[in-house]
């Protein structure tokens, strides 16, 4: 009798306890005991939708849609307050966007109910405003958590951050969250592409480097616990739209149905879903899994009948049991049970996803302008920001964190891309970019133009980054109202020279040397002499400005320093190492700016790439990246063309490669500081066949691991990141830091924010640093994904590269404000010598 009743659930024991043994033999309950699992008493069921800005709709759409899903909840579970607890309906709201945009709308009484909601615990509001990509810098993190007025977050008390599909998380991240009080982490991570570093349903802590800890969950996929219940996928499609009256939303007795017979046909199902996780090892009494509707599976409304099927399950007495709940409580319940066994992990997660941003390499370059004028206009140069810019940059860098929300399209964007439905979705998504580009120039130039227009007459030069600026400044020449050749700096009476440069010119051409190859409309000329002018500006304070006066004097401009790298070139002229007085190694290594593309062979090419991820035996999938991956290089088409100037050399050189109509590279060589600039310029032949597109940058430090940019946290890959975590390819957002015995380098992408090391390494899982660390590639094109990506991305593109070396670079801090410095342009504003009329400043130019 002992050893039958440790074998029985807890629940019948408790019936031996009160006299029922007369009934251990019979068949009823033996059955009822066989159907008891092992260890499992309770599955928490977590009900959300899963946002999407796009993919099964277009974003306006969804983002009207979720704001009524909470309607939908609010409405069931005030209908359900007053029920027993297991027939009250619960609802997680995934993303706070959606939330702000419901309380905006909503009516006092209705913001009431919510509360109300939120206090009795049937209603949760998340941390997130949404699934997010890993591009998100330092400024956009800061607004992640405040994406919801502070009033507001109070009242809400976030405890947990949501991040479903998306493979992984940055640090960044994780440090906003816990600043911000949020101790939990649930992911509900697609395997598709990619996939969990740890295996499902595990707990383990992630250790920061500042010593906190998030609690994190590895769920199953986000919707994943219909399949507890139901072996047949309801839903149809598998993406109509939403406004298709063909297709609705699952109802009462479509699903999860509430007869007896039902019930013990979805537990039948549970307790084999069950038994595979317990002899996988699995080993806690409690089970948590979330659940979409299965309209769609994304973007999908509420179930309402949900906990009528959950009331009936624990009424039948089926084991485990059943409870609808929020996250927050789910996650306080795992705590519970692992918090004292979970592992703990420490490092960078990155994410296996992060390669479909590079599909889309202009929107991408244009969000990152905008990041930096944003930056730029927040800089002290330009006086304290009032309460009113303030909005407006907020608004502007929201804008930017929905450019890198996880979701870049149609589910067709590639299958059919030039449908409407694509287009329109891609419109949409790509507005978060071009958008706040322009604003962001103009409130750069509002902030500039009213900080600087009661100073003296002259150009005013301002320098808006955190370290010094020193370079080029360039404005369009036809700004200059008199005849002028050089600048004097007024305050040490140091004269800089203007070079004039060849630019486009709204008129007619008149010759062929006009139009430059990149003319294509051969409308306009782009090569009409003088439209540009250049000026040298050395070493400009942070954050400071410096005036300067016109000048018609010729003269040339100082320093007139004989220091000069010493440049080796190879047999057409292009560098291929430049040594600076105080250096032991080259700056850069052979092949600085070579260009590199992957191409996949084969019927139905992703298709064939998604067959090399998937190959488990690593001879086998050597095999077919050998067979059916092709790697080109670029070949030269020319020799070198040299310009030396009193400060910097620069190299020009055209190349050839059979995806390209042509391809430019550009090396400037600074002479008085061991620093240069690559600029990549082509133009990419229409295809719609998956392929990788790299520049190269290496550099003399093999056998060191770069330390990269995240969020503004640096991370060193493969030693500083969570096991399981993408290796093949890294996010950044600006920077790789390598750190040697013969000195400091920087290395610097204004444009392109994926790295990776030594080669482009696609479908690969490697696991091992490859033997050249020092061998960066920037890859600047990847439209190898099949779905919610763009499929091609034709046309002229443009990358700029700074490599800096320094004796000492202390920290993540210093490599940032420094590669901050390089990318920065210096702000420009012409002060005429007659007063502005007050209303203009006032009204037009005040921000």
């Amino acid at each position: 009798m002992k050893s039958l009743r440790m074998a029985l659930s807890s629940r019948m024991r408790s019936l031996l306890a009160g006299g029922w043994c007369l009934l251990v033999c019979s068949p009823a309950l033996l059955m009822a005991a066989a159907e008891t699992p092992a260890h499992v008493q309770q599955i928490d069921l977590i009900h959300f939708s899963h946002t999407d800005y796009g993919f099964t709709d277009h974003p306006a759409v969804c983002r009207d849609l979720q704001v009524r899903y909470l309607d939908v909840a609010l409405d069931t579970v005030m209908a359900t307050r007053k029920m027993p607890a297991e027939a009250r309906f619960h609802w997680t709201a995934e993303t706070t966007i959606a939330v702000l945009e419901w309380w905006q709308r909503a009516t006092p009484a209705r913001r009431q109910e919510f509360l109300q909601a939120v206090r009795e615990g049937q209603l949760e509001v998340t941390a997130l405003p949404f699934n997010n990509t890993p591009f998100l810098n330092a400024e956009q993190w800061e607004v992640m958590l405040h994406w919801l007025p502070e009033d507001l977050w109070k009242s809400f008390r976030p405890q947990t951050a949501v991040q479903n599909d998306v493979n992984g998380f940055p640090r960044a991240g994780a440090k906003a969250l816990l600043d911000r009080g949020v101790r939990y982490l649930f992911t509900g991570i697609n395997s598709d592409s990619g996939g969990p570093p740890f295996p499902r349903l595990s707990t383990f802590w992630w250790k920061q480097p500042d010593g906190r800890r998030l609690f994190v969950y590895m769920s199953l996929p986000y919707g994943d616990g219909f399949f507890f219940f139901e072996s047949v996928e309801w839903r149809r499609g598998p993406l109509p739209r939403a406004g298709d009256g063909t297709y609705r939303p699952p109802r009462a007795g479509d699903i999860l149905k509430t007869d007896e017979a039902s019930l013990r046909k979805a537990h039948e199902r549970c307790l084999s879903r069950l038994r595979e996780y317990e002899k996988s090892g699995y080993r806690l009494p409690v089970l948590a899994v979330s659940m979409t509707s299965m309209w769609r599976y994304d973007n999908d409304p509420p179930f309402p009948p949900l906990s009528d099927f959950v009331a009936a399950w624990n009424k039948l007495g089926l084991q485990p049991r059943l409870r609808l709940t929020t996250v927050s409580e789910a996650m306080r319940d795992l705590e519970k049970a692992a918090g004292a066994t979970a592992p703990e992990y420490a490092g960078e997660w990155t994410d296996w996803w992060a390669n479909g941003t590079a599909c889309a390499p202009r929107e991408v370059a244009a969000s990152r302008l905008a990041k930096r004028l944003l930056s730029a206009a927040q800089s002290p140069v330009f006086g304290p920001l009032d309460s009113s810019t303030r909005a407006r940059m907020t608004e502007l860098w929201q804008d930017l964190c929905l450019f890198d929300e996880h979701t870049w399209g149609s589910g067709m964007s590639v299958g059919q891309p030039y449908s409407l439905d694509s287009q329109g979705q891609w419109n949409e998504k790509a507005r978060f970019a071009w958008r706040p580009m322009a604003l962001a120039e103009w409130l750069l130039g509002q902030r500039a133009r009213s900080r600087l227009a009661k100073e003296s007459e002259g150009l005013w030069v301002a320098n808006p980054a955190a370290a010094p600026f020193t370079g080029w400044a360039t404005m369009i020449s036809t700004c200059l109202r008199q005849e002028t050749h050089t600048l004097v700096d007024t305050a040490t009476g140091a004269r800089a020279r203007l070079y004039y440069e060849p630019g486009p010119h709204w008129g007619r051409p008149g010759r062929p040397a006009d139009l430059s190859y990149e003319d294509v409309s051969a409308t306009f000329p782009d090569r009409s002499p003088n439209r540009f002018a250049k000026f040298w500006v050395e070493n400009l304070p942070p954050h400071s400005a410096r005036l300067f006066h016109f000048s018609r004097d010729k003269a040339e401009d100082v320093p007139n320093s004989p220091v000069a790298p010493r440049v080796t070139t190879n047999a057409l002229g292009w560098p291929v190492a430049a040594l600076w007085p105080g250096m032991k190694k080259s700056l850069f290594s052979e092949g600085l700016g070579d260009f590199v593309s992957v191409k996949v062979n084969g019927f139905a090419p992703r298709w064939v790439a998604q067959d090399i991820w998937h190959a488990q035996e690593a001879a086998r999938k050597a095999q077919l990246q050998k067979e059916k991956l092709e790697l080109i290089t670029a070949t030269p088409s020319g020799p070198v063309t040299l310009e030396d100037n009193r400060h910097t050399l620069l190299y020009t050189q055209r190349f050839e490669h059979p995806r390209l109509r042509w391809g430019t590279r550009k090396l400037e060589l600074w002479k008085r500081e061991p620093r240069a600039r690559l600029t990549v310029r082509f133009n990419r032949q229409s295809s719609f066949d998956p392929e990788l597109l790299c520049i190269v940058s290496p550099m003399p430090c093999d056998g060191t691991l770069p330390r990269l940019s995240c969020g503004g946290m640096g991370f060193t890959p493969f030693t500083d990141q969570l096991p399981g975590t993408c290796r093949d390819y890294f996010a950044i957002d600006g920077w790789a830091h390598y750190a040697t015995a013969e000195g400091h380098w920087l290395w610097v992408s204004r444009d392109a924010p994926l790295v990776t090391l030594d080669g482009p390494h696609p479908k690969s899982r490697i696991t091992e640093p490859p033997a050249r660390t020092g061998r960066m590639l920037a890859i600047v094109y990847d439209n190898f994904w099949y779905t919610n990506f763009q499929g091609d991305s034709p046309g002229v593109m443009e990358f700029q590269f700074d490599l800096v070396w320094r004796a000492k670079l202390e920290g993540d801090a210093s490599a940032d404000n420094l590669a901050r410095a390089l990318m920065t342009e210096p702000v420009l504003v012409i002060n005429p010598a007659f007063p502005e009329n007050p209303a203009m400043m006032q009204r037009l130019f005040q921000p």
